[in-house]
């Protein structure tokens, strides 16, 4: 007489442990649904990730750059390969232009921007529509800007 033994299913442990694997993921979904939805919601004001990502560009072109001067509300920026790059207020926006030419909207919500020439960059000072002022430093590690 033969027994035959069916291992085919799942043993209880089994069982128990992808249940609570579930349980603890669905525990954290309510806290994923509110970041996600702060971090898409569009207010009066700058956006936090759009701004990040304002900084992180304009900190890369400052410190490339062969020079960089601040013409009132305008910066420029004379790169590695000689040209001119602008960054200016247009239309509630900051706009970044090279060669005088093209129109990419790098910030968006903006009521004013300034900035100020220091020692290896620039201080930036921006304004946004629900009134909250940003301020923050790009520079290079150079000690002075020298045309060539």
């Amino acid at each position: 007489m033969s027994i035959s033994h069916n291992n085919k299913g799942f043993t209880l442990l089994e069982v128990l442990v992808s249940f609570s694997v579930v349980l603890i993921l669905t525990a954290f979904f309510p806290l994923l649904i509110k970041n996600l939805s702060f971090l898409t919601e569009k207010g009066d004001g700058i956006h936090p990730l759009e701004l990040e990502v304002f900084i992180q560009q304009a900190s890369k072109e400052v410190r490339n750059a062969k020079r960089v001067s601040v013409d009132g509300k305008v910066m420029i920026i004379i790169n590695q390969s000689n040209q001119r790059v602008t960054y200016e207020f247009y239309q509630k926006n900051i706009r970044r232009r090279v060669n005088g030419t093209g129109h990419e909207l790098l910030l968006h919500g903006v009521v004013g921007i300034s900035f100020e020439e220091v020692r290896n960059g620039v201080i930036f000072t921006v304004t946004g529509r629900d009134e909250m002022i940003h301020e923050f430093k790009v520079g290079a590690i150079r000690t002075s800007w020298n045309p060539e």
